[in-house]
């Protein structure tokens, strides 16, 4: 890797879980919707959405935990989510993962000790093989069960006038006194080189150490996992994700299950490990306000897809996206757009096997745009865009329904009653003759089974430009880009529609 290109980089990632569904001809689930975004060494990158946006399938698939159906992760300038054998386990050791329950995450018939040496032990860390500075020939069986195909560097020798010089790296817990070396001069001097200590001690000192490195004495070496609060089991979870001497650490969560002061150690223990060892982030967690304290660049996930990436500071003092927005305003003191509120979504994000054919976040923007040719407040555009919500949802839910209950009783299963709903939606709303006579002719649709048709019908007379079209991603410097209509200079801008839109609900 040089100095200028990324650690890890993510292209057009995607990841479906093609399972069939209640319907066998049910589509997939994009989880992942084709993501790309670089992550440069040392630094911690963000990753923030709603539960079910996709940020922890996006985090274990750049590990290789999860199969991509198409895209890259280019790591040193080889795409790995294709490895396989020796290639693939090179690569896993070179990443880590914290994950969000430490509870659940540790193995309570095991031994802390036990756990952390566990991924040592499946690699057979360390791979020791000696490197000779100087003109001269090893030999013998040099180090305990070497590998010479590792190309990892573990030992230096080097020769000064016929006299040995090791060195040892720093990772490893060996010390020069732990190492052997026999010289036979000549003109092509030969190096014999041993290691007093078992790959075994060697695994156990590491184990130790990392202990050490994340704030736990020697003695929980000894100890189960429920002998811990949250917060030192989590501490145990961070050092066995270290302990292969990863370059990249998947955090999933990592603080999300523990109590608020436990957070702010866990954060700035993860910052002190980050400055020592050199580490790179993927922060993943739903909560923006902890996300602010550690990571350098904010990638905002909504539905399978990144709507907004740009350094962490731009992001909460300016945000582009109305998605963004909505996270931030949610948080005590954060940047809104306008004077105290808060913009609440209307409504649950759409099934990922169903997405939106347009902006994936249509369905529920504060800042959506509207048709030109219909004059209506915006709390009636909102009912009717739930209202089209209801016929998708219930478009799907009742051919899972149907299908199901034909299998089984024999018996078809029309639309259900929508009279209760449609009271609840649109009884205070004084809606034009024009517009009144298209939900109309949608409800009799939905009466007779044909939910989809009558969520289309209502798509073609009350959808706008978000809902045809998918938006490209916007740049304005600084690394920044989102996702959204509204960068298009026809537009108004995000802010100011969402704080007209709140003043006016």
């Amino acid at each position: 890797m040089t100095d200028d290109q990324p650690l890890v980089s993510v292209r057009n990632l995607r990841t479906y879980y093609d399972d069939g569904g209640i319907v066998d001809r049910d589509p997939p689930v994009r989880a992942v919707d084709g993501v790309s975004f670089d992550v440069d060494a040392g630094e911690t990158l963000g990753l923030v959405g709603e539960s079910g946006s996709g940020k922890t399938t996006l985090g274990r698939t750049i590990l290789g935990l999860e199969t991509a159906t198409e895209g890259r992760v280019v790591a040193d300038g080889r795409d790995v989510t294709d490895l396989s054998g020796e290639e693939r386990r090179s690569w896993q050791r070179r990443v880590g993962m914290v994950f969000q329950d430490p509870e659940e995450s540790l193995n309570d018939r095991m031994t802390v000790g036990e756990i952390v040496q566990e991924p040592l032990t499946a690699h057979d860390w360390p791979t020791l093989r000696v490197a000779v500075d100087g003109d001269a020939t090893l030999r013998g069986d040099m180090v305990t069960r070497a590998d010479p195909g590792d190309d990892t560097t573990d030992l230096t020798v080097g020769l000064r006038g016929g006299e040995a010089d090791v060195t040892v790296r720093d990772a490893l817990p060996l010390s020069v006194d732990d190492v052997t070396v026999s010289v036979e001069g000549g003109p092509t001097p030969t190096v014999s080189v041993s290691v007093a200590k078992s790959r075994g001690a060697i695994q156990r000192d590491r184990a130790f150490d990392l202990l050490e490195r994340v704030g736990l004495p020697e003695e929980h070496f000894y100890r189960y996992p429920h002998q811990f609060s949250g917060g030192q089991r989590q501490r145990v979870g961070i050092a066995r994700a270290l302990a292969l001497e990863p370059d990249f650490v998947v955090l999933d969560e990592p603080v999300s299950a523990l109590d608020v002061s436990v957070q702010a150690r866990i954060i700035n223990l993860l910052s002190d490990l980050q400055a020592q060892l050199g580490l790179t982030y993927l922060f993943i967690a739903h909560d923006l306000s902890v996300v602010r304290h550690i990571a350098d660049r904010i990638a905002v996930m909504y539905l399978g897809n990144v709507v907004e990436l740009g350094p962490t500071e731009s992001v909460y003092t300016d945000p582009a996206h109305p998605y963004t927005v909505s996270l931030l305003s949610a948080i005590p003191g954060s940047a809104s757009p306008w004077e105290g509120g808060r913009v609440t979504l209307r409504g649950t994000p759409p099934s990922p096997r169903d997405p939106p054919s347009g902006c994936p976040f249509a369905t529920r923007c504060p800042a959506k745009i509207r048709p030109d040719d219909l004059d209506l407040p915006e709390r009636t555009w909102r009912a009717l865009d739930e209202l089209r919500v209801v016929f998708r949802t219930r478009a799907r839910a009742e051919a899972a329904a149907a299908e199901t209950i034909k299998r089984l009783v024999g018996l078809d299963v029309a639309g259900r009653d929508l009279d209760e709903t449609v009271s609840d939606l649109l009884d205070d709303h004084d809606l034009p003759p024009a517009a009144r006579e298209t939900v109309a002719e949608a409800i009799e649709m939905a009466r007779g089974g044909a939910d989809a048709r009558a969520a289309e019908h209502m798509r073609e007379q009350f959808g706008s430009v978000c809902d045809r079209d998918r938006p490209d991603p916007s740049e304005r410097g600084d690394g920044w880009t989102s996702e959204c209509l509204r960068h298009d200079a026809d537009y108004e801008g995000v802010s100011e529609t969402i704080a007209a839109r709140e003043d006016d609900r």
